[in-house]
């Protein structure tokens, strides 16, 4: 887990509902990126679905590292967030997760329906990123100081 010591990567996460999903296959090491509806909560952690029979499921079964990218346009900053995926197996957090994704692509673009609906690809997965690095990085103001980095706690959360 990592210690929210810093309110701009909170900020940063919900200010913005897309990220990159970077995985890859252990068996063959080959990386996959797609992006991806997010949410966070605050302990940093960073929540998305997909579906069973996706590459990206597929990868995260197999190897359960991963990699989000978060881009800022506008503002040139970017939130570059590796860390270990889970399987969330809670049915009310499905439910949650399916509407708060509904409501970020409805936002983002006009549609309700999400990408990862429109796929024939099994049922829906709940995935949890806890993150071992966030680099929250400020290319347009970021001066001398580019990178805010997040460290890991030194305490385990046991809240999930």
């Amino acid at each position: 887990m990592l210690k929210n010591s810093n309110p701009d990567i909170q900020a940063f996460f919900k200010e913005h509902q897309v990220a990159v999903l970077a995985t890859a296959s252990k068996n063959d090491s080959r990386p996959h990126a797609a992006a991806v509806f997010y949410e966070s909560d605050s302990y940093l952690n960073l929540y998305f679905l997909t579906k069973e029979r996706t590459i990206k499921s597929g990868n995260l079964d197999s190897n359960p590292f991963a990699a989000m990218v978060i881009y800022d346009a506008s503002m040139l900053s970017t939130a570059q967030v590796t860390g270990q995926v889970n399987r969330v197996n809670d049915p009310d957090m499905m439910a949650k997760a399916l509407r708060i994704m509904s409501r970020h692509s409805k936002e983002v673009s006009g549609s309700a329906e999400t990408p990862v609906s429109k796929l024939d690809a099994g049922g829906y997965v709940l995935y949890r990123l806890t993150p071992t690095s966030i680099r929250l990085a400020d290319y347009k103001y970021g001066g001398e100081q580019i990178f805010e980095v997040a460290v890991p706690a030194e305490e385990q959360l046991n809240n999930y």
